[in-house]
């Protein structure tokens, strides 16, 4: 009897997590993930490593401290980087959270963000775009 159950189990249907849908602004995959990928490129859209690209839950400001850090990831030879916010999301809600980049110097950071991508992301929904450094 316990053989039955487990089997029945097993063979349930895993169809709808690896269902696709398109939503306004991203994608949604099954509810699995919440991810924001962010390519950092020059003005001629060259790929830029070595950035540390921060995520906040204020704007940031020229001149002013930096609001909480909420995430940080360093930029590949690639010029990507990747925030896995699911639990985050769940935990502390949809946003809106700003992303910007930076250099690291002498006496801490410099704002190297020519656009400033800003997304409010849902439990599920995948965002891509660029960030464009001096």
């Amino acid at each position: 009897m316990f053989l039955l159950i487990g089997t029945l189990f097993s063979c349930s249907s895993d169809d709808s997590e690896s269902e696709t849908k398109t939503t306004t602004g991203g994608t949604t995959i099954g509810g699995t993930t919440a991810t924001v990928n962010l390519t950092v490129i020059n003005s001629s859209s060259d790929a830029q490593s070595g950035y540390i690209v921060m995520m906040f839950n204020e704007e940031v400001q020229e001149n002013q401290p930096l609001p909480e850090i909420l995430f940080q990831e360093t930029s590949n030879s690639e010029g990507k980087v990747s925030f896995d916010l699911e639990d985050y999301v769940t935990q502390n809600g949809s946003g809106p959270y700003y992303f910007e980049a930076f250099l690291t110097v002498s006496n801490g950071f410099s704002l190297e963000s020519i656009t400033h991508p800003s997304f409010t992301v849902e439990s599920g929904q995948v965002r891509t775009t660029s960030i464009i450094v001096n």
